[in-house]
């Protein structure tokens, strides 16, 4: 026979039963199962700060949209890992939805890489025509888009290792991208500084080189930072430090040209 105590404790884990002295209700018990899901959270999302920074975290927690959430965490996990290295259970996982809705959003792990490389596209050609400006000269223009560049890969700092992974010699999304959209860009850069030259706003250049010099500078001080670090003997990643990259960089673009930054 079920002795009154016990049939109390049953009815506190099912959320019934009596009151408490001041006339409250029982408070539910968390079942074990939940309990251990928390925990189980709590332990990826520690790891994960320790894995991919002390901002992803607070970045992930501010995505409420599943398929952006997924995109984000995706971008990390491939960088880390590798595109045969990633798995999409860890994605789902860390992502905080269902495997079946990495599925339903893309298809596979292949098209989840595609959908990220299309992101990583669209920022960079939102940046773009944010920076052509009739109302500003050509320096103020070269200006505004070294710097955006360089925020735009700082808020991005596994695109060189994004772009460089393997997937197989039968992908060639990333080849198809490049010749219908990187090119493009690069190309209009390019009539960019000459008319630049032609304007007499800067010298005489070699445009090719220099927005590849650009793209180096830029690229590779984030894909090196952790050695970059040991350099400096302080994280390159932080605020002063990617400001004082940034300047650097904007003052010998406009050393090379031959004209003063205004």
């Amino acid at each position: 026979m079920v002795s009154r105590e016990e049939k109390r404790k049953l009815e506190l884990v099912k959320g019934g039963g009596e009151k408490d002295e001041e006339g409250n209700e029982p408070v539910r018990e968390v079942p074990k199962a939940a309990r251990r899901r928390d925990k189980k959270r709590k332990q990826l999302l520690v790891e994960a700060s320790r894995l991919y920074g002390t901002d992803f975290v607070p970045k992930l927690e501010s995505i409420r949209d599943p398929k952006e959430r997924i995109i984000f965490v995706a971008e990390s996990i491939f960088a880390s890992k590798g595109f045969a290295g990633a798995r999409t259970q860890e994605i789902a996982d860390l992502a905080a939805v269902n495997k079946a809705m990495i599925h339903y959003y893309f298809d596979s792990k292949e098209k989840l890489y595609h959908a990220l490389l299309d992101k990583i596209l669209f920022d960079l050609i939102k940046l773009t025509q944010e920076t052509v400006s009739d109302d500003l000269g050509y320096p103020e223009q070269l200006e505004a888009f070294c710097r955006g560049f360089f925020d735009y890969v700082a808020s991005h700092k596994n695109f060189s290792r994004i772009t460089a992974m393997e997937m197989g010699s039968n992908d060639r999304y990333l080849a198809r991208l490049v010749e219908t959209f990187f090119k493009p860009l690069f190309d209009r850069g390019v009539a960019f500084i000459e008319a630049g030259i032609e304007n007499g706003d800067f010298k005489k250049i070699d445009p090719r080189q220099l927005l590849v010099a650009i793209y180096a500078m830029t690229m590779a001080y984030f894909s090196d930072a952790e050695f970059i670090g040991m350099l400096l003997g302080e994280d390159p990643l932080n605020k002063k430090q990617l400001n004082l990259r940034r300047e650097l960089i904007i003052d010998m673009v406009f050393d090379a040209l031959g004209c003063e930054r205004k």
